[in-house]
């Protein structure tokens, strides 16, 4: 949910109950203040009446047997305690032949000696027509409202979040690759001035590491491997001179241990690189050719290891990679097949448009799968094996949104990598 329509709808639900309460207090305030004018009126009718009977006005005859009019006066046989009584009543309305409710009033005065008891009353404002009232009012302030809330956030709103968008924008495309930090533009609001600058702070630091990380690894593989080449070439000299039996299988064992650092160092450059997504120009890599022409040149490794290679490739299977990455895709995952499998043993490569499958005998594991595609985890004891082929190839799928996969049944283990995202 976006943030401007989260802040709508918070600010339509708070219009919504407050619109409730004022509701409540509408309706008490507007029943209270009508029956306050009703009551006035009729003390004011009472008073008026009272005058005139003080004027020796004969009221009495005239209206003290009408039942028709709203106004009632009746001469009582003593003089009274003057008091005025207020109560709801029922009175039969002709027009919509029903009781209608109603206000009465009867008022005890004392003219000239005489106590007279005066009553009136009239039809009250029923609480459905205030309660009907009150309800269109709010539900017209409402629809007012939620017409301003949308204007405001939909249209307003365009031009204040503007430089979030950008920043957002910024965000979203900013790559470690160009070496270029975010730039902090200044806006008309404090909170996204402050949020520009902290994205400036954190992607030129990104960019200050990533640059001292990048020159870091390529200056330790390359330092390395200069004494690297001097032991190799150090240990070859040696085998060329009088050793002892005992003395030979020690020099050949240091050539082992300087090929596999030598492996070991190759293999962290390039997936750092990797990981920091160096290798981003992609072409047409025809994976059928690439196969076809690996196996072909694997032939003589194959049988020296007695393996047996059957491939089903379909034609002209193409994919959108880094060519150097599809290369070492393959060649990580058919030496991983060749490495770890059994004395006369076998391959399986299935390749199509959605996948590529490679199966071959072996081991059963020793480890749980889920840990093969991390760094430096090898199910093989193999002291030549550094550990990372697969995290490798693990990367590579990761940067092209493929998916990986193994599985081990019957004694054979498999990789599947999905084409399809």
């Amino acid at each position: 949910m976006k943030l401007i329509t989260k802040f709508v709808l918070i600010y339509l639900t708070v219009t919504i109950i407050v619109l409730g309460i004022a509701g409540f207090v509408s309706y008490h305030i507007i029943k209270g203040e009508l029956d306050n004018e009703l009551k006035w009126r009729f003390l004011d009718r009472i008073e008026r009446v009272t005058y005139l009977l003080e004027q020796g006005e004969n009221l009495e005859s005239t209206v003290q047997d009408d039942d028709d009019t709203n106004l009632k006066i009746v001469a009582l046989p003593n003089r009274v305690e003057p008091d005025v009584e207020i109560r709801d009543t029922l009175v039969w309305h002709d027009r919509l032949q029903q009781r209608e409710p109603n206000l009465k009033m009867v008022a005890y005065r004392n003219v000239d000696g005489s106590g007279y008891r005066i009553t009136t009353y009239g039809a009250l404002v029923e609480s459905d027509d205030i309660t009907e009232a009150v309800i269109q009012i709010l539900l017209w302030i409402l629809g007012l409202q939620v017409i301003g809330a949308v204007g405001v956030g939909f249209i307003v709103s365009n031009r204040l979040f503007k430089p979030f968008r950008k920043t957002l924008k910024q965000i979203k495309n900013f790559t470690l690759k160009d070496k270029k930090p975010i730039t902090a533009e200044e806006t008309s609001v404090s909170e996204f001035d402050d949020l520009n600058k902290f994205v400036e702070e954190m992607t030129s630091k990104a960019v200050s590491d990533y640059k001292n990380l990048k020159e870091f690894a390529e200056n330790a593989s390359h330092e390395l491997q200069t004494p690297l080449s001097i032991i190799k070439g150090k240990l070859e000299l040696l085998t060329q001179t009088d050793l002892s039996t005992e003395q030979y299988k020690f020099v050949e064992d240091s050539q082992r241990s300087v090929k596999k650092l030598s492996r070991l160092s190759e293999s962290l450059a390039l997936l750092t690189k990797i990981e920091n997504h160096e290798f981003t120009e992609t072409k047409e890599v025809n994976l059928s050719e690439l196969i076809t022409e690996s196996i072909q040149s694997f032939d003589e490794f194959i049988a020296l290891n007695g393996l047996t290679v059957e491939a089903e490739v379909e034609d002209d299977v193409t994919v959108q990679m880094h060519p150097v990455l599809a290369d070492i895709l393959w060649t990580n995952l058919f030496q991983n097949a060749i490495k770890h499998n059994v004395k006369e043993g076998s391959i399986d490569i299935s390749l199509n448009s959605q996948r590529l499958r490679i199966s071959n005998t072996g081991d059963p594991l020793s480890s749980t799968p889920e840990e093969l595609f991390q760094r430096f985890k090898k199910d093989s004891v193999d002291s030549n094996s550094i550990g990372l082929g697969l995290a490798i190839i693990k990367r590579i799928v990761d940067q092209y949104h493929y998916t990986i996969s193994y599985t081990h049944k019957d004694g054979w283990h498999t990789i599947n990598i999905d084409f399809q995202h």
